[in-house]
């Protein structure tokens, strides 16, 4: 995963204050709009309608970032809140949240990561041409959904708990599935669903449903 907590709060913090933004405000942006520049708050969520396109990053410490459908934009990140996009989709960048689940629908495009710390993530028949990650999260594609590059589950969790991967619905990885040593991991893969690259550290369950 290519961010921090520290990281994002910092750069979200220092980008808003230079560029004139409230630290607390919360951003709707309406269907059909052109932006040139990226959106960035501290205190406050982000909704972007459908059929957007958004010239740069949008960034939040504690809120939501939902996405329409038909929507294009960069980087989405948040530290305290859920990532919801639409169908139809491109993100020019990564996808992440420290806290919070993150869902995708059919058709959109990330062309770099996603990542969770503490909290689900949802494809479905969506792509993500970079590396899958989480901590604390189940991992759940459907519905012909594509990963480029690997699912890695990072860390030592401190919830104790086991991390369930999901591989269903004609849905394919191309890359490894990755648990690192010490974690409880299961990787459950349907029929006509792959992983075509390495497993290791997850317990592989094929043919079958959780």
């Amino acid at each position: 995963m290519r961010f921090s907590l520290n990281r994002i709060v910092v750069i979200t913090a220092i980008v808003a204050a230079g560029a004139g933004c409230s630290v607390n405000k919360s951003y709707r942006i309406d269907d059909g709009t052109f932006r040139d520049a990226g959106i960035h708050t501290v205190n406050g969520s982000i909704r972007i309608g459908s059929d957007c396109k958004i010239g740069g990053d949008c960034q939040t410490v504690n809120g939501r970032i939902e996405v329409g459908d038909d929507t294009t934009t960069h980087d989405l990140q948040t530290v305290n809140g859920r990532i919801s996009i639409g169908s139809g989709c491109s993100m020019d960048g990564d996808v992440n949240t420290v806290n919070g689940r993150i869902k995708m629908g059919a058709g959109t495009i990330v062309n770099g990561d996603v990542g969770t710390v503490n909290g689900d993530i949802l494809l479905t028949g969506a792509q993500v041409k970079q590396d899958l990650t989480t901590v604390n999260g189940d991992v759940t594609l459907e519905a012909e959904s594509i990963v480029d590059g690997d699912i890695v589950v990072r860390g030592k969790s401190s919830l104790d708990s086991e991390i369930i991967i999901k591989v269903s619905g004609g849905s394919v990885v191309k890359g490894d599935v990755v648990a690192k040593k010490g974690r409880d991991v299961r990787l459950y893969i349907s029929s006509g669903a792959q992983v075509l690259g390495d497993i290791r550290g997850a317990e592989v369950f094929r043919g079958e449903t959780q």
